[in-house]
């Protein structure tokens, strides 16, 4: 027996392992021909990917050389620019206020373009030297702002006047410029007569040149330089030694290889189509061919691993698979004829009989559970009596469950009790009273729907049954007038349904579900203290007189006030207060002694509804004082309970000031956290939920309850705050903002920017630098 079940075993886990071996063996062998398409393009796309980058220098470059020699060109047709040539004798007559109205006019062009270091303007005639905010003689201005470490005042002043400059690059020197080391590519543009001109000078920062050549993989021996239409290098990293001439280099247009060092050199040359110069990058050989190789031996081991790890992982999951199905086949019935050993293509026919088998269960099941309906119905107009419910929302679940259904927009509570019927029961009282509910559930199920107010049955057991009136009526009080033919005309009919006779207390209407245990209450307080006769067997709360020297504080109400008080709920607390005091003081005078018998039963409620929350506070030492100020027998009674009355009314406020600052404070932390975490992309409802330790749906509600916005809004606004402010501060590019403030593209970046504030980042920009020009 053991040996078959184990061979059924095997040959179901078999049937299970093989699907998922053939998916796999599928999947690898796509792979392993897709890696053999495009292992071969490997090299190539490494060789591109150095001409796309070095493509994207040279444009950039470009640009960047286009603008200066704007600038240079747009200084050299100055008018004022031009006129001043001609001046020998700058301090004489007016040609001071000329220099200065000309070093005014300058624009400083290191606000908008970090990559002018600066620039001047040199005169022959006058040997003054301009610069936006200073003017210097030449002497002054090579001392005090520009020194060229390797050039002598001398020779740097006869290189500059000596020749006539057209659109002239100096290859990267080290400089000295307002007291900082810089490296410098120096672009010359001469202006005027040849013999009283002068030359306008652009400093251009060499070291963004060479940080832009550096994103390049240069590592382990590459370089990359930028040389001129006459091969003079203008800027390069990563050459220790460097030619005379650069143009003497074998290097070709594209990809070449040369020897360089003792080194075998893949070479990545382009040619700008704007100056005509060259750009170009070099990598040892050895180490481009390192990675293909390093890429080629990695994906040969991945496929090899993912092969053992898929048919280990397509074994262990045929097992698992198998598990609950062999279980299943093993507590089902064998094949009819007696056979033994079950075909597995009958399989699906098996497990099917076994589905028909649980849905014939379900059914006897959903029988046995229409038969708990009453039950469920009896639970919840018990509960429903006496205030168990604290929400309509609530209400309405408990009703849709236990499939009752209370249409109408008032209601009121009444309680019948069956004369005649006293403890202690026997059984054949007991008998007898259920004989007569049945009757009187038949009578009052005769009403039906068609009736302006309806009626729902409650048995309390014993000798007393409960009624909840409900129906659609202008107002409360012909609702009432309703109710009161209702009854009277139902009155007959019940009186004749039960032989000992009939009570009837009728509660005041209310508005809300939730409120109708107030009504039953009012009717209990008449059943047990009014007034009974003949000839008034119905009573209204409303007009019923009681002269019963009581007091109004049933348990019910006594608990509902524990939970509002505690719960800080301050307008319901102070209302059910309202309605204790209506009923112990309006229209009759409560006596002295029950008043002081009411002050020590709100004593005990005081009591109950300090009890200690775990918080470790001591939050009942004003309680305590005021229950030991009422149990002076000096102190009037009605005095007693107004103080005991406040004394509720102040707790509740506590509990109501302690959720509160609970609110502010996680408000506070949520908000901070944002504040903290705006600039990382990852930043979620999800991370914010589990920061502040709660669902997502809590926290997003509480978060619009608390600051009036949306999570996705505000974190929207903090960001756009912060890149509005580095738009304005910074000359950081709109794409490195965009990152810094938590987007993770610049597209995505710039449609928030436009939707937030009406047009673009760059238009932005241009706007606030124009107000502040």
């Amino acid at each position: 027996m053991l040996r078959k079940t184990s061979g059924e075993r095997a040959a179901l886990i078999l049937r299970f392992f093989m699907p998922y071996a053939l998916i796999l063996l599928g999947s690898l062998l796509v792979g392993w021909f897709a890696y053999h398409k495009t292992s071969a393009l490997v090299e190539s796309e490494t060789m591109k990917s150095n001409m796309e980058a070095l493509g994207q220098i040279r444009e950039a470059l470009d640009g960047r050389f286009a603008e200066v020699e704007t600038i240079a060109e747009q200084m050299a047709s100055e008018s004022k620019v031009q006129s001043f040539q001609f001046v020998k004798a700058p301090f004489e007559s007016t040609n001071p206020f000329r220099l200065w109205d000309l070093e005014k006019s300058l624009f400083d062009y290191r606000m908008s373009n970090h990559f002018i270091v600066d620039y001047f303007i040199a005169y022959k005639n006058s040997g003054m030297f301009i610069s936006p905010r200073k003017v210097y003689d030449a002497k002054q201005f090579y001392g005090l702002q520009l020194r060229y470490e390797d050039l002598s005042y001398d020779e740097w002043y006869g290189q500059l006047f000596n020749a006539y400059y057209y659109k002239t690059y100096k290859p990267g020197m080290p400089v000295v410029y307002e007291g900082k080391s810089y490296s410098v590519v120096s672009y010359m543009q001469s202006f005027g007569a040849k013999d009283s001109g002068g030359v306008i000078t652009v400093l251009i920062n060499n070291q963004q040149i060479q940080e832009m050549l550096r994103h390049i993989d240069l590592e382990r021996g590459g370089f990359a330089y930028v040389a001129d239409q006459n091969g003079n290098l203008i800027s390069h990293v990563g050459m220790d030694s460097q030619p005379a001439n650069l143009k003497a280099l074998p290097i070709k247009a594209g990809f070449s290889q040369i020897r360089w060092n003792g080194k075998s050199m893949l070479v990545t040359k382009t040619t700008s189509g704007y100056n005509g110069w060259t750009y170009v990058s070099a990598q040892p050989e050895a180490v481009v061919l390192e990675k293909v190789h390093y890429i080629k031996e990695l994906t040969l081991t991945v496929f090899m691993l993912a092969l053992a790890a898929g048919l280990l992982a397509a074994a262990f999951l045929a097992y698992r698979s198998s598990r609950p199905v062999f279980k299943m086949l093993q507590l089902l019935p064998r094949n009819a004829g007696g056979k033994e050993k079950r075909p597995l293509g009958n399989l699906m026919d098996d497990i099917r009989s076994s589905v028909s088998d649980l849905v014939a269960r379900h059914d006897a099941l959903s029988s046995r559970l229409e038969a708990q309906v009453p039950l469920l119905r009896n639970v919840f107009f018990e509960r429903l009596l006496q205030g168990g419910f604290a929400s309509v929302g609530e209400v309405e679940a408990a009703m849709d469950h236990a499939r009752v259904e209370l249409p109408g927009n008032i209601l009121a509570a009444a309680v019948i009790r069956l004369r005649g019927y006293h403890a202690p029961y026997n059984e054949e009282m007991l008998m007898e009273l259920d004989i007569v509910k049945l009757h009187i559930r038949d009578v009052i199920a005769a009403i039906g729907p068609a009736e302006s107010v309806s009626a729902q049955m409650h048995d309390f057991g014993e000798n007393k049954l409960s009624l909840i009136l409900h129906g659609e009526a202008a107002s409360p009080a012909s609702f009432m007038e309703k109710v009161k033919q209702l009854l009277h005309h139902l009155y007959g009919s019940l009186n004749q349904a039960s032989h000992a006779g009939l009570l009837l207390a009728v509660g005041t209407s209310q508005t809300s579900l939730t409120e109708v245990y107030r009504s039953y209450g009012e009717a209990e307080f008449l059943l047990l203290h009014a007034s009974w006769n003949e000839q008034e067997p119905i009573l209204f709360y409303d007009a019923a007189e009681v002269p019963v020297p009581a007091y109004f504080y049933p348990s019910d109400v006594e608990q509902r006030l524990i939970q509002l008080v505690r719960s800080g709920n301050k307008p319901e607390t102070a209302r059910l207060i309202g309605q204790i005091k209506e009923n112990n003081g309006d229209g009759r005078q409560v006596p002295d002694f029950a008043c002081k018998l009411l002050a020590q039963e709100l004593c005990g409620t005081l009591l109950k509804c300090c009890e200690p929350s775990g918080s470790g506070e001591d939050p009942l030492t004003e309680e305590v004082e005021v229950v030991l100020k009422v149990s002076d027998p000096a102190l009037a009674p009605t005095e007693a309970v107004s103080m005991l009355f406040q004394a509720l009314l102040q707790l509740c406020q506590k509990h109501e000031d302690r959720k509160r600052s609970h609110n502010d404070s996680l408000a506070g932390k949520l908000i901070a956290y944002i504040d903290r975490h705006y600039q990382d992309s990852d930043l979620s409802l999800a991370v914010l939920a589990r920061e502040a330790g709660n669902s997502e749906a809590y926290v997003s509600y509480f978060f619009k309850e608390q600051t009036g916005m949306n999570f996705s809004d505000y974190l929207e606004n903090v960001r756009m705050e912060e890149a509005k402010r580095l738009l304005v501060c910074s000359g950081m590019p709109v794409s490195e903002i965009a990152a810094r403030t938590g987007y993770l593209s610049l597209n995505t970046f710039s449609r928030a920017f436009k939707r937030a504030n009406g047009i673009s980042a760059t238009e932005f920009r241009k706007e606030m630098q124009a107000r502040e020009a």
